[in-house]
């Protein structure tokens, strides 16, 4: 018995310092070790949003929850960034993420159409860009008057000049007859969000040159979307990145056409919580699973 104990206390002396550490250390450092991970992730990497409005639909509907690609519009500093990232310039068609340049709190997701150096035209509703409609299944116009009926369902593109896109508003008779953003001071100061937003246009715009470091950022549900047209160009320092992938979709209070709550402290929240889980498998659009917005 006696030559057992000391067997015990002289493999206990070879233990090295720190290395029973006890249970509650143990988790800490596992938590630590995985908050720092997920920040790391959810900075450079990729970050969950969703869609909280109708301004995207239907490439996007409310209450799509999208992974996005954080590093793909980063400004590589080393040649072995570039070569082991997809990382690129936005381009013309690109879905983005951005801060929401009169409230850089909020994120915004539009469709980027007219890059830095680009005359941009609207007439009767139509996009223009260098003198070449722009326009296909992406672009969404609502026939009917969503100011009655909340429930009318935008109807995709093609749009050429030919078919009925809806009322027309005839220049300056409901916005501003001269756009105020064409002006570079308005450029400089409004993109930071120091002034009020100043209003816009309806149908007809320019044409107009999209100032360099901008872009100009259109949400498809052309007649339901407050976007460049109305609160000017976009820097392209605001890129939050590139939606990928939808991973999860929700009908918000059981529609496509009602917005989602934003949560405002950790009651509402709760409430979110509370209600997606009631409703998980009602309210839930299946197909949409793992669906990739273009």
């Amino acid at each position: 018995m006696a030559k057992d104990k000391k067997d015990k206390d002289k493999t206990e002396a070879f233990l090295p310092p720190g290395a029973q550490k006890g249970a509650i250390r143990d988790n800490l450092e596992i938590a630590c070790f995985l908050i720092i991970l997920i920040m790391f992730f959810k900075t450079f990497v990729a970050q969950n949003f969703t869609i909280p409005s109708a301004s995207m639909r239907n490439t996007m509907m409310i209450g799509d929850h999208l992974l996005v690609n954080k590093f793909i519009f980063a400004v590589p500093q080393w040649n072995w960034e570039s070569a082991l990232f997809p990382m690129r310039k936005v381009e013309r068609g690109d879905i983005i993420v951005f801060r929401y340049p009169m409230d850089r709190n909020q994120d915004y997701v539009k469709r980027c159409v007219a890059m830095s150096g680009d005359a941009i035209e609207f007439r009767n509703k139509r996009l223009y860009v260098n003198g070449e409609m722009i326009t296909g299944p992406w672009e969404h116009h609502v026939l009917g008057d969503i100011s009655t009926d909340r429930s009318a369902e935008p109807e995709p593109g093609p749009w050429p000049p030919g078919r009925y896109a809806g009322y027309v508003e005839a220049p300056g008779s409901g916005g501003f007859s001269i756009w105020p953003y064409v002006d570079p001071e308005v450029q400089r100061t409004n993109q930071q969000g120091m002034i009020p937003v100043m209003g816009g246009f309806r149908d007809f715009l320019g044409p107009v040159k999209v100032p360099s470091g901008h872009v100009m950022a259109i949400g498809d549900n052309r007649d339901n979307s407050s976007d460049s047209r109305y609160w000017g160009f976009l820097p392209v320092d605001h890129m939050r990145g590139r939606p990928f992938m939808v991973w999860w979709s929700y009908r918000e209070k059981g529609t496509d056409y009602e917005n989602a709550n934003v949560p405002d402290g950790p009651v509402e929240l709760l409430q979110n919580y509370w209600d997606g889980a009631r409703n998980f498998f009602r309210w839930t659009r299946w197909e949409r699973t793992g669906h990739m917005p273009r």
